[in-house]
C-alpha cells in the first residue's frame, strides 16, 4: 500500500473516530446549574444535583476530566465547577489527574451534593487530584464565586 493511500485511510479513521467520540452514547450533557437560574441552589423535587468545584488557582489551565458513573461529565480548570442533575441514589465520581481519584456519594431528591476537587502538582509530574465533600454552606460561597468549567 503507498504511503499516501495508507495516511488517507489513517487520516479517516481518526475523523471517524472523533465524531464517534463526541456523540457516544453513555456521556452526560453538562448541565445548567439547577433551577433555570445560574447559581440558584434549586433542583427539582424528582432530581439530585451534584456540584464538582475546582476552587483553587492551583494548576492554572490544566482541564481534568470528571465522570459520575463512568460518564464524562466535562472538564474543570481553576477556579471553575461543573453540575450535573443525577438521579437520587449512590453515585460514584470520578476525577482525572496523574493519579485518579474516586469518590462514592449518595444524593437526595431535592437536595445539592457539593464536592471540592483539590488538586496538588508535584514537580515533573502532571497533577493529582483528590475528591471530597464539602458543607453546603461552602460549596454555595465557592459557586458564587467562581464561573462555569468551560464547554469541551
Amino acid at each position: 500500500m503507498s504511503s499516501g493511500r495508507w495516511s488517507r485511510r489513517v487520516a479517516a479513521a481518526l475523523l471517524w473516530m472523533l465524531v464517534a467520540g463526541c456523540t457516544a452514547p453513555g456521556r452526560l450533557p453538562m448541565a445548567e446549574p439547577p433551577g433555570g437560574a445560574p447559581k440558584s441552589f434549586a433542583v427539582a423535587a424528582h432530581e439530585a444535583g451534584i456540584y464538582i468545584i475546582r476552587s483553587e488557582r492551583v494548576g492554572g489551565a490544566i482541564p481534568l476530566e470528571v465522570l459520575i458513573d463512568g460518564n464524562h461529565i466535562g472538564a474543570t480548570v481553576a477556579r471553575s465547577y461543573l453540575y450535573a442533575a443525577v438521579s437520587p441514589g449512590v453515585h460514584m465520581l470520578e476525577s482525572r489527574g496523574d493519579i485518579r481519584s474516586t469518590l462514592e456519594v449518595e444524593t437526595k431528591a431535592g437536595t445539592i451534593t457539593y464536592v471540592s476537587q483539590v488538586v496538588e502538582m508535584q514537580y515533573l509530574t502532571s497533577p493529582r487530584t483528590r475528591l471530597r465533600t464539602v458543607h453546603a454552606a461552602q460549596g454555595q460561597e465557592w459557586v458564587r464565586e467562581l464561573k462555569a468549567a468551560p464547554p469541551r
